[in-house]
């Protein structure tokens, strides 16, 4: 019987995070380009989604025939690699009219190489836990998925759940039971925790580099300090952020590294807080805002000898080639596209062509819901 457990690779295990690709009906050949790019550059041994990998906006613009001709397209460089692969959902997935219990059960689970992991239970498939063995056949390290849940109409049905988080400490304390310790472990999810507020200062509003936050912070303005602009992080938009017991419970477990979260396009850093890093990695899709040519994926590489010293950078278009997007004046506009109307309005006066398109765009979304 083959092995289909996940082992270490000459004494590394590389996983590709891949967010927010957000794709519509008619699939842009960017965000396919970017994948198979960074793809043939890192050879992953697992790729994870995180989220928003169709862009639902309403149902009455999809089928489950054109949620699977796009779906095809955006794993094709990952199935055509033979990479495994693994989907925690976002925000906007199950949007287009399908549950992600049935995206999971009779779409994503139809690829090849698709790795559903050890579930929470299979009405929750973006919530899962996938072991990384040693060559001893012990287990090395954790990696976890936590579906964020949440659409653009019930932000407060955002973040993980007590059920999850119950979930997540009954199967660490049954790994501490059989093997006297948990592994380190690295979780990946679509929304943000609200901690990463803790690692960004709040600033004078007109500060260089500062961003206004929206919802219960409206009115304040945060920026990046200057240690993590200088690894190359970026932040072009406010943390939107989900519930707030997730990372007391991560944190007490002792053995949680790193939270990679997406869902907010254009930030992408990563920064320590209270002993786990907290991670942003940028939107990969071409068809909504992101970060210009910075739009990218996340690579975490792991090592054997010590796999909670793991190793972190992201692959962006811009370090890929040296080509400009097929949809180049598509991606300019769309890329300076508010991604709420509280941002198209800040935006308006120093951005007012590109805000225009987005206040546009929103509007059709809007009327879309009212018709609905």
């Amino acid at each position: 019987m083959p092995d289909n457990r996940f082992h270490f690779n000459n004494g590394k295990f590389k996983i590709m995070q891949i967010s927010d690709a957000q794709e519509l009906p008619k699939i842009s050949p960017d965000t396919v380009r970017l994948i198979r790019m960074a793809l043939a550059a890192e050879n992953p041994d697992l790729v994870v989604f995180t989220g928003d990998q169709v862009y639902g906006i309403h149902p009455k613009i999809w089928s489950e025939r054109s949620v699977r001709r796009v779906l095809t397209a955006l794993l094709a460089p990952v199935v055509e690699a033979g990479v495994p692969f693994a989907v925690t959902f976002g925000n906007h997935d199950e949007e287009c009219g399908i549950p992600n219990a049935a995206l999971a059960k009779t779409i994503y689970a139809g690829f090849p190489g698709y790795t559903p992991g050890e579930r929470r239970d299979d009405s929750d498939p973006g919530t899962f836990r996938t072991p990384v063995y040693g060559a001893d056949g012990t287990v090395l390290f954790d990696i976890f998925a936590f579906d964020t849940h949440g659409s653009t109409v019930s932000v407060e049905k955002r973040g993980v759940s007590d059920a999850q988080l119950a979930w997540f400490e009954a199967l660490r304390g049954a790994e501490r039971e059989t093997n006297g310790s948990a592994p380190p472990a690295l979780v990946f999810q679509h929304i943000a925790v609200p901690e990463f507020y803790r690692i960004v200062r709040q600033v004078p509003k007109g500060t260089d580099g500062a961003v206004e936050a929206f919802g219960a912070r409206k009115n304040t303005f945060y920026a990046l300090p200057e240690e993590i602009l200088s690894a190359g992080g970026f932040m072009k938009e406010s943390p939107s952020t989900g519930g707030i017991e997730e990372f007391g419970v991560l944190k007490r477990d002792g053995g949680v590294i790193a939270i990679a979260v997406g869902h907010d396009h254009n930030n992408s850093f990563s920064a320590p807080y209270e002993g786990i890093d907290l991670i942003y990695t940028q939107g990969a899709g071409f068809h909504t805002y992101g970060p210009h040519l910075k739009r990218g994926v996340r690579v975490f590489v792991l090592d054997e000898e010590d796999p909670a010293a793991y190793t972190s950078y992201t692959r962006t278009w811009e370090d890929l080639t040296e080509d400009r997007p097929e949809k180049f004046i598509f991606e300019a506009i769309i890329s300076n596209t508010p991604s709420s109307i509280a941002q198209a309005k800040a935006l308006a006066i120093r951005k007012l062509p590109y805000a225009a398109a987005g206040i546009g765009m929103i509007a059709l979304i809007a009327g879309i819901r009212r018709k609905k």
